[in-house]
């Protein structure tokens, strides 16, 4: 696929989601309202309680009610802090200064996560306002400042208290979603054919629902424990809650390692009635799964119901049996099916109780068969991620100091030359760039793309009407519309927020040809955004690629480490290293997008990276259904292959690294000693194994070097 077209499919993408209408409609009050009172009072400095509106709403990123406030209330005291400095006015040289200072300071804001680093951005661009509007003396900055705290605190009221207060909404709503992607992974694992072969010999070999739980389960436990740490003492919802949470994740490994039996089980026509059995075992799953998630969502009162779906998978196994002798490797294939389904079953059926005991307060039961809960990880000290990112290694640190760099560059050819709206050119720069200089390119051609098509929609309605009434119900409209979709689409919230921000601007200064000065300031921004991130530390993703495999393949190693010393797939050291493999090959598979973004060569040459990804997952996979097998007495002795695989793996992840071919495989692997299953989970494996090792001998150089 050609950079063009893949920049183009990029702009038109939209996400599978939906619209955030509530946020779009706190949007346009918060700077409508602002505005008609400045409009009937005849109140022209009141404006900027709109804009304190609109940039407080814009750092409301959802999630916890506490994190949420936590962000507007810091943007709303250190914007109503930052509109002082427009008392300042400063010569051009003490502007380059402080811009160079502020902006690279904001930048580091990223170290502690996304909304932080939003955060930085909005404070960054209110800066830059401040200083290229400046206030005519310190009275009249004081008043910029007391209008900014009043837009801030109206926008935290519309957000946070005339919407409905639910503390625990946004983690009910990021627990069910993980039922939601188990549920789907259970439909689409029981639509499979009946017969022929397995899913996965005709389809591309991944496993693209492992990533989304993984996120999803993280995501929930973050809210969760946000929204926990904000209510002190209490322990009833929050303790089913979590519980439920837990559960999502101890159903993950039964559902990967039923999906690698059904792989392995035989498919001859014989097995039919057999494999249409486990397949309504899967729809009744999926049906419980998502009657707990709709418990979570909307309050539903749900109960636990008899689920006859693994019996009918034994009788129909016994029957067949006695029919004519199975092989002992299917018949031993199709048992642990049978097995896990009853395991699932019965995880399901406490999860529904507790799902039904939420909404009523009762206590949650005290013997579930989940297994011992993870310890919750210690909050990292406040100052910790800020020291993780100070040394040059760090990406943050490079992307704070470039953005700091290259926002003072901009001051200085705004100031020398003379710019009107000046401003833009600054804000551009800031926004467009990003940590990663494919990504840097891919924004900074939505933001031309969505200033020239904003530009045009506003300069259209200008022509067509300058009553100020239409045009500041047309702002209202592009907010409460930009807003919602920005979910849904960058692109098209950038569309829509620039003739907003247009329109806003010439209806506070007067000056109703404004589109033109933005779209010109807007390339010289894009354009000098983008020769600042080649010139100034460049971060090519493919230089840091091969780190994050490695990571991921070490990763899988010592998890089957902890899988061959464990006696029970339940146990904590186990889940964690299975969380940890999960967070590595997420971030490897994310490096690898990034990749694509900057990527130059022929598509065909990253086939063997995209093969070393799916396979490092699919020996995960294999690795899982090996730990669902029992580790008690009888149980083979898997530490000769958790040996013998780490060290292939470690030799592939060095490899990798030291950017040559890794070594032969050992002629002979460790033959798996026990039943029948074991065997055959213990082949699989290696030959999952052996792919992934071709597939890094034959990565491409031009990702290496």
């Amino acid at each position: 696929m050609s950079p063009l077209r893949r920049q183009l499919q990029s702009f038109l993408h939209v996400e599978p989601v939906r619209p955030a209408i509530g946020a779009g409609l706190r949007a346009a009050l918060a700077v409508g309202v602002p505005m008609a009172v400045a409009a009937t009072l005849h109140l022209p400095a009141a404006t900027w309680v709109g804009l304190a509106g609109l940039f407080v709403t814009l750092v409301d990123r959802g999630g916890p009610y506490r994190d949420r406030a936590l962000a507007m209330g810091a943007m709303t005291l250190l914007g109503a802090g930052v509109g002082l400095v427009s008392a300042a006015h400063p010569p051009a040289w003490a502007a380059v200064a402080l811009t160079l200072g502020w902006v690279t300071a904001c930048g580091f804001a990223r170290s502690y996560g996304d909304t932080p680093g939003f955060l930085g951005v909005v404070l960054a661009n209110y800066s830059v306002v401040s200083l290229s509007l400046p206030a005519h003396d310190f009275a009249d900055a004081l008043a910029r400042s007391g209008l900014f705290l009043v837009g801030g605190v109206w926008a935290m009221l519309l957000a946070l208290l005339l919407w409905p207060l639910r503390p625990y909404r946004p983690a009910r709503l990021s627990i069910a979603r993980c039922y939601d992607v188990l549920a789907e992974r259970a439909d689409e694992v029981g639509r499979w054919p009946l017969e022929g072969p397995a899913a996965s010999a005709f389809t591309v070999p991944a496993v693209p629902w492992e990533p989304r739980i993984r996120q999803a389960l993280e995501t929930a436990s973050s809210v969760l424990a946000a929204t926990r740490r904000s209510r002190v003492g209490e322990s009833g919802r929050g303790e089913h809650l979590l519980v439920l949470r837990e559960g999502a994740d101890a159903l993950v490994p039964l559902l990967v390692a039923l999906t690698e039996t059904l792989e392995m089980a035989p498919r001859e026509p014989r097995y039919l009635a057999l494999r249409a059995e486990v397949q309504r075992s899967l729809a009744e799953l999926a049906a419980d799964l998502r009657r707990i998630a709709l418990a979570l969502e909307k309050g539903e009162d749900v109960h636990a119901r008899r689920a006859c779906g693994p019996e009918r998978v034994l009788h129909a196994l016994e029957m067949l049996d006695a029919e004519a002798r199975l092989p002992e490797p299917a018949r031993a294939a199709w048992a642990h099916a049978h097995a896990l389904l009853g395991r699932l079953r019965e995880f399901t059926q406490a999860l529904l109780d507790v799902a039904a005991r939420l909404e009523h307060g009762k206590p949650v039961p005290e013997a579930l068969p989940l297994g011992p809960r993870a310890e919750a990880a210690p909050a990292p000290s406040l100052l910790e991620p800020l020291r993780d990112n100070l040394n040059p290694g760090s990406v943050i640190f490079r992307h704070a100091l470039r953005l700091g760099v290259s926002a003072a560059l901009a001051t200085a050819l705004v100031r020398g030359l003379g710019l009107d709206h000046g401003y833009w050119v600054i804000i551009t720069v800031i926004i467009v760039l990003q940590p990663y200089s494919g990504l840097t390119l891919q924004r900074s051609l939505q933001r031309v793309a969505g200033t020239l098509l904003g530009a045009a929609v506003a300069a259209g309605l200008v022509a067509l009407v300058r009553d100020p009434v239409v045009i500041l119900v047309a702002i209202m409209v592009l907010f409460a519309v930009a807003m919602s979709v920005q979910p849904l689409s960058l692109p098209a919230f950038q569309v829509l927020l620039t003739p907003a921000i247009v329109l806003l601007s010439e209806l506070q200064s007067g000056d109703w040809d404004l589109a033109g000065v933005r779209i010109v300031n807007t390339l010289l921004g894009g354009a000098l955004a983008l020769v600042c991130s080649r010139l100034l530390w460049p971060s090519p993703e493919h230089l840091r690629f091969p780190e994050q495999v490695a990571t991921a393949l070490r990763a899988d190693g010592d998890y089957l480490r902890q899988v061959a010393a464990a006696r029970s797939d339940a146990e904590p050291a186990v889940r964690e290293a299975r969380r940890r493999m999960g967070l590595a090959l997420l971030s490897a598979e994310a490096s690898f997008q990034r990749v694509l973004s900057e990527w130059k060569g022929p598509a065909q040459q990253l086939e063997p990276v995209m093969a070393l990804l799916t396979y490092a997952r699919r020996l995960t996979s294999a690795v899982t259904a090996l730990s669902t097998g029992g580790r008690g007495p009888g149980a083979p002795d898997l530490e000769p292959m958790a040996r013998y695989t780490a060290a292939v793996l470690d030799e592939v992840a060095s490899a990798v690294e030291q950017r040559r071919a890794p070594a032969p495989l050992p002629p002979d692997s460790p033959p798996l000693e026990g039943d029948a299953l074991s065997r055959t989970q213990g082949e699989r494996l290696v030959r999952q194994l052996s792919v992934l090792h071709h597939a890094a001998e034959r990565l491409p150089p031009l990702l290496l070097t």
